[in-house]
């Protein structure tokens, strides 16, 4: 039979094996929302399958086999995207490089982790900004399966190679003559603070005592000259451009003034010209000490999935002693963890060099720092920040050598703390809070053999108002999501991880039904989906955003209700389920308003009887029933719950809730209304504007707010 009339027959069986397995999966979902999803898997499998004759694509038979003979590897790959073929040759080229015993029975959750994260987000050579691929596009181009060599893990060395400045052979330039005068100019005497013992001690028979902690101490160091030192003192301004014209760079003259930026400064500049006159400097003496690679020429490049995986893999097995291990707490997270919870880790991409730098320190010291140097205003100016320490550094701006270095402010230490716990092996993510950068991490109980997703940095607030960077990769769409998400992702591995991923790829087949289905089956969803795992926070979005009217919402929410109703009698949940009830309530706000007031009326008590906190949805019924006088009425009556409530001088959360609160009423009304309004509810703090919270008095954030408003 001719290649090309087996081909024509072979894409035939797969079209017609995808048509049957289509309406199964119809028949089952409208039926019974079968929890294992068998015919859709099978669907999906049967399309990867082809997609890869259709690319002359060859995978060996007992790797196709051992994805499907381990069931939570199937689902895995065909059942938690909507295109499983980049899953399934991620995980092929990891075993390429890495091994067959390393993918399939060593650290296949932490490959699975690789292969999925790597289908959403696509590694460039840069890295992403800052290096928990938030922001990344997926990839356009299929992973690579073609036969190579193992690979094996070598840590790159320091690139600078240092340029001769004073080479006989060639015309000396402007730069030599910039790292000349630095390199040949006498060592100054600096203060800098160090840590160290204390002194011996000794007792009465000339025994020494137990030596204390180490403390801070300030000395005085000579070290080489950088430019740091030149922009920051005027002396040293006009040494060097006495230097540079006598070798014939006249026009090359700096006016920094005297400690404008200096070392420790933590002020902003505000002078726009003394500004531009020390931003040039800096990028002068950063130009120089690149191109003469005092620094390197540019950062070292990311690394692949692969090199990034094998390094975890070769900390993992660092074989410590117990008092190493004891002290440092290793391993800070079980890379044979679930795949769902070690996302954030694979995430990561930074470059080798940078971590085997802190690992080191890791691992022979104990040294685990997450804070940086705090250096207040001066941080919103990159460039004023960076030239307050320009100098030799084995390391690129971008790192997170630079940042110890350097310094900043809560972007700096959200980063730092997150990238420092990715490099010991703890999956964590910066996160975005109110005029705030925190960090989440995943952590581990060894005892319990639970997993939790907490905040470190927090300032402004708790998980409610946290929004993490790391996308939230489970979805099939992914992107940044709150705080919550990935605590779901936890929890629903605590749970049962089997049926969590049972979920996901609930997810995906209920995605793949025609939408007048899943408008009908919404209900369906939730009630079944979650009997699988109450923390399936994706069927419950998908069931919400199918919901096709305001009936059908508040029966997902009551289904919702009903099957997390055993997880409610904990407090730790009570953010979970308030997060569901507010997708519902803004799913119902998008909707047409009910026709009737009866019916408004009606559902305005469910809403408050679910203590709904959406004021757009909440301003359409008050009006509905009783126009703006209603809606003022309704107002005065928060703010008089709100000044009556023992919270608000408790601490800041309460009035920063409140000032939200305001912030969404304002919304409401339009136009110069606004302003009258605003001022009808200042009126209505009265002698109450302040807040006393720990003997301390502040002014009212909603009070704030208003003013703002009334202005």
């Amino acid at each position: 039979m001719p290649p090309s009339l087996i081909a024509a027959q072979r894409t035939i069986r797969t079209l017609v094996l995808a048509a049957v397995v289509a309406l199964a999966v119809r028949i089952s979902f409208a039926e019974t929302f079968s929890p294992r999803v068998e015919p859709y898997i099978a669907s999906a499998r049967a399309r990867t399958i082809e997609a890869l004759h259709e690319r002359k694509i060859e995978l060996p038979a007992d790797f196709l086999a051992w994805v499907d003979k381990t069931p939570i590897v199937r689902d895995s790959v065909y059942g938690c995207r909507k295109d499983p073929l980049p899953v399934l040759l991620g995980l092929r080229a990891l075993e390429i490089d890495l091994g067959q015993d390393i993918v399939r029975r060593d650290y296949t959750q932490l490959a699975l982790a690789f292969a999925i994260q790597d289908s959403y987000a696509e590694r460039g050579a840069q890295g992403t900004g800052w290096n928990d691929a938030d922001g990344a596009k997926p990839p356009e181009a299929l992973p690579d399966v073609s036969p190579r060599a193992r690979l094996e893990l070598v840590i790159p060395a320091d690139p600078r190679k240092p340029v001769n400045t004073k080479d006989s052979s060639r015309t000396l330039d402007k730069f030599d003559h910039v790292i000349n005068f630095l390199e040949d100019h006498a060592p100054i005497e600096v203060e800098t603070e160090v840590n160290e013992l204390p002194p011996l001690e000794y007792d009465d028979k000339g025994i020494a005592k137990p030596r204390g902690k180490p403390v801070a101490v300030k000395k005085m160091v000579t070290r080489p000259l950088c430019g740091a030192d030149v922009i920051a003192s005027s002396a040293l301004q006009r040494e060097f451009n006495e230097y540079m014209a006598a070798h014939g760079f006249a026009d090359v003259s700096l006016d920094c003034g005297e400690k404008a930026v200096f070392w420790k400064a933590t002020e902003m500049v505000t002078d726009a010209a003394l500004k531009k006159r020390i931003a040039d400097a800096h990028n002068m003496f950063h130009d120089a000490y690149r191109a003469r690679r005092r620094l390197p020429a540019s950062r070292d490049r990311a690394p692949t999935p692969s090199w990034s995986m094998a390094r975890f893999i070769r900390n993992a097995r660092w074989a410590c002693g117990d008092a190493d291990r004891a002290a440092r707490e290793w391993p800070r997270f079980p890379l044979n963890a679930p795949w769902p919870v070690l996302m954030m880790l694979a995430a990561d991409d930074q470059p080798l060099r940078e971590r085997e730098d802190i690992w080191v320190k890791f691992r022979d010291t104990g040294e685990l720092r997450t804070y940086g140097e705090y250096i207040g205003g001066i941080a919103q100016q990159f460039d004023m920040q960076s030239a307050r320490r320009v100098a030799p550094y084995a390391f690129s701006y971008g790192s997170i050598q630079m940042m110890w270095k350097d310094g900043g402010v809560c972007g700096t230490m959200g980063n730092i703390g997150a990238r420092t716990h990715r490099i010991v092996g703890q999956p964590a993510s910066t996160a975005g809070q109110p005029g705030h950068c925190a960090l989440v991490v995943m952590g581990y109980d060894a005892k319990t053999k639970q997993y939790r997703c907490f905040g470190e940095q927090y300032a402004t607030g708790g998980d409610e108002v946290t929004h993490v960077h790391a996308g939230w990769n489970y979805d099939d769409v992914g992107g940044r999501r709150n705080m919550i998400w990935h605590q779901t992702v936890a929890w629903g591995v605590n749970h049962d991880f089997d049926a969590f991923v049972d979920t996901l790829a609930m997810r995906r087949a209920w995605d793949a039904m025609p939408a007048e289905d899943r408008a009908r089956d919404c209900v369906k969803l939730v009630d079944q989906g979650l009997a699988r795992n109450p923390f399936a926070i994706a069927l419950a979005d998908a069931a919400i955003n199918a919901a096709p009217d305001t009936k059908s919402v508040l029966a997902v929410l009551d289904a919702f209700n009903k099957r997390t109703a055993e997880i409610a009698k904990d407090k730790q949940y009570a953010l979970y389920l308030a997060t569901v009830r507010d997708l519902a309530h803004a799913r119902i706000e998008r909707l047409p308003a009910p026709a009737t007031q009866d019916e408004t009326a009606k559902l305005l008590e469910t809403l408050e009887r679910q203590g709904c906190t959406n004021q757009a949805l909440l301003a359409r019924c008050w009006r509905t029933l009783g126009g703006d006088d209603e809606f003022v009425a309704r107002c005065k009556t928060a703010v008089d719950a709100y000044l009556a409530s023992p919270d608000r001088n408790k601490d800041k959360r309460a009035a920063q809730k409140f000032a939200n609160q305001v912030r969404e009423l304002a919304k409401q009304v339009k136009g110069p209304a606004k302003r009258k309004w605003a001022e009808q509810m200042l009126g209505y703090f009265k002698d109450k504007e302040n807040l006393v919270i720990r003997g301390k008095t502040i002014a009212d954030p909603a009070v704030e707010e208003l003013k703002k408003l009334a202005r």
